[in-house]
């Protein structure tokens, strides 16, 4: 435990230089049997995302799945432990209903994080959804937006439209966007 002695030392010991510089140490990678009991450790010292499963904030749905991809960057967990650790994110509706979904069809102990994160998409983010974020990003212009929140707004919707791969493609769009007397200000040239 990093908890400070009575020197204020986090470490809890100094070296014996005399220089009273701590020894670090590191926590080693846990073996697969103690892997359970490590994440429940070191998944109670974030503040975890909760998820409580409102289908109406879509964007919601969508924050916190990316909140729990950049946990899962941090730590190497398999891709099963992913899938339970993710669960222990959920309350209120969205817990019922994967309480349900366990008992009816999903195999727990082989189910991956894609896996789950493929169910909460079809369950929470409809495609009706994506739609509607593709047409916004097709029919986003600047209007009354500053420079920078037209850029912002731009390069979050673009997510929305995957299948524009072309550099020249994406900054037509972004020229689209902008009003009339700029287009004929800005040129464009392959990089």
């Amino acid at each position: 435990m990093d908890t400070p002695d009575r020197r204020g030392n986090a470490y809890g010991f100094y070296s014996n230089s005399g220089l009273g510089r701590p020894h670090h140490h590191y926590r080693q990678k846990p073996c697969r049997g103690s892997e359970k009991k490590y994440f429940l450790e070191e998944f109670k010292k974030i503040k975890r995302p909760i998820f409580y499963g409102d289908v109406k904030k879509s964007k919601d749905t969508e924050a916190w799945l990316l909140v729990m991809k950049k946990f899962f960057r941090l730590h190497d967990y398999s891709k099963n432990m992913k899938a339970k650790i993710t669960t222990l994110s959920l309350n209120g509706e969205v817990d019922i209903w994967w309480e349900d979904a366990k008992r009816v069809s999903i195999k727990v102990e082989e189910l991956s994080w894609d896996e789950l994160r493929i169910l909460f998409k079809n369950k929470y983010l409809s495609e009706r959804y994506y739609d509607g974020k593709a047409k916004e990003f097709y029919e986003l212009r600047i209007g009354y937006m500053t420079n920078e929140e037209y850029m912002t707004k731009f390069l979050e919707l673009l997510r929305y439209v995957p299948y524009l791969k072309d550099h020249k493609t994406k900054v037509q769009s972004f020229i689209n966007g902008l009003p009339l007397e700029f287009k004929d200000w800005i040129e464009y040239d392959e990089p």
